[in-house]
């Protein structure tokens, strides 16, 4: 029987609280719908409660149409596989609802001590400028940070908190810098 290739995820999968970890699900076969209003808003709620019951705190947190980046700190009760697993079983009712699955795995990155989760952080806000679901005139409203002067890129976005464009066209790629 051939072996699932995300089986390969697993097998240096390192859990440990009060490490940041950078975490991103997908929808089984990239479908999007987790920008549904009810969807999103189940997600984001689910990682509050997370936040609430100290298994994780959040650093920020966005919902694309077909996947989720989460930028956290693992906490002491769970594993990062049994945090992940507990929101996205939770989720599955809403999931469900709009026609979607979760896949069955997730990647995760833990950040090692010479890295910054600001940098992180700014790649989970940007992620939907980049994408281009949006102008950099407009805010995204999937975007979560409890705390958000905790990063600091918010004190550099512009006065309606969208970031300045030059941001966007240095972070997307060339192709979609020339309008293609």
């Amino acid at each position: 029987m051939p072996s699932r290739r995300t089986s390969a995820l697993h097998a240096h999968r390192w859990s440990q609280s009060g490490v940041t970890y950078f975490v991103t699900c997908c929808i089984q076969n990239r479908r999007p719908g987790l920008t549904n209003p009810v969807v999103a808003a189940v997600l984001r709620t689910l990682v509050v409660n997370l936040d609430a019951s100290h298994d994780t705190a959040t650093i920020t947190f966005t919902v694309m149409p077909d996947h989720v980046h989460w930028l956290f700190d693992l906490g002491p009760r769970l594993a990062l596989g049994r945090v992940t697993a507990r929101w996205k079983a939770q989720s599955r009712p809403a999931l469900t609802g709009a026609g979607l699955v979760w896949q069955r795995d997730f990647y995760e990155h833990c950040l090692r001590n010479e890295e910054s989760p600001e940098e992180y952080g700014l790649y989970v806000f940007l992620n939907p400028y980049r994408a281009s679901l949006l102008p950099a005139t407009a805010g995204w409203p999937h975007w979560y940070a409890p705390h958000p002067g905790n990063l600091g890129f918010i004190g550099q976005l512009n006065p309606d908190g969208t970031p300045p464009s030059e941001w966007i066209a240095d972070r997307i790629p060339e192709r979609l810098a020339v309008g293609e």
